[in-house]
């Protein structure tokens, strides 16, 4: 059966990040490992595959490694066999490099998508307990669950402001790195002008009250799904755009104007 790519989490940190985004992935790893437990394969991926560690439970291990040999691991994934589904080896990997984080499954999410919706609700669960602990990392200031539909968000509010003719450039691992200074005048815009409160009255309004959680550091976490992962309440992307007018229209009435693009 043809193996389907998706990505569980993904962030275009390299639009944002501060830090250096080898330790952040690995401050991630660390995460990962609490919850999935042992690393299956690290792979330095920027020369070969053959690389790294096999089987290693030891996250002091995993950090020696990659901090030792810094060329190696410039690009890096981690392979974990996600235990919280039983009947056969599921695969998840970590990937981290300078413009971006992503941790990818292989079987299209059909483990999200059995005839028992109970079930649905507890991996989504625990998807999402993964989740918002990775988002939590301060070095994180957006993060996105899965790919396709953009059902889940953890991060600093400003990120879901995202006007299209920057957003096409951050999403486009060429230009990602090109954009921090756009992104971070944005962002600092967006908090000067627009206050937190707005937002979740706005989200919550749109979405339901327990669709939306302030979390610490001035994050908002923020569910566009209905309690099971595929079973999206809107589509992501419109409501992002009328999120948008909306936020321009609030500043154009305070004589403001946010993205200039």
């Amino acid at each position: 059966m043809e193996e389907i790519e998706r990505w569980l989490m993904f962030s275009y940190w390299g639009s944002y990040l501060k830090e250096d985004y080898m330790q952040v992935g690995l401050d991630v790893t660390e995460i990962l490992m609490k919850h999935w437990g042992q690393v299956e394969w690290l792979r330095g991926a920027l020369f070969s595959y053959d690389e790294g560690l096999k089987d290693v439970g030891s996250f002091d291990k995993i950090r020696d490694e990659v901090l030792s040999n810094q060329k190696r691991y410039r690009l890096y994934d981690v392979t974990f066999f996600n235990p919280t589904v039983t009947e056969e080896i599921y695969v998840n990997r970590l990937d981290i490099f300078d413009a971006m984080l992503t941790i990818q499954e292989y079987d299209d999410l059909k483990y999200f998508q059995t005839e028992d919706p109970a079930l649905n609700e507890r991996r989504t669960q625990e998807l999402l307990d993964v989740f918002t602990d990775v988002a939590g990392l301060p070095a994180i200031e957006e993060l996105w669950m899965p790919d396709r539909n953009l059902t889940a968000f953890m991060g600093h509010p400003a990120y879901l402001y995202r006007p299209r003719p920057l957003y096409e450039r951050v999403e486009d691992s060429l230009y990602t790195l090109k954009t921090k200074d756009e992104v971070a005048r944005l962002v600092q815009e967006f908090e000067t002008h627009v206050p937190t409160e707005w937002v979740i009255d706005y989200l919550q309004h749109r979405l339901g009250a327990d669709a939306v959680q302030e979390m610490a550091d001035g994050k908002v976490r923020v569910r566009f799904y209905d309690r099971e992962l595929t079973r999206s309440k809107v589509n992501t992307r419109e409501f992002l755009c009328t999120f948008e007018k909306d936020v321009d229209q609030f500043c154009r009435e305070k004589g403001v104007t946010l993205y200039k693009g």
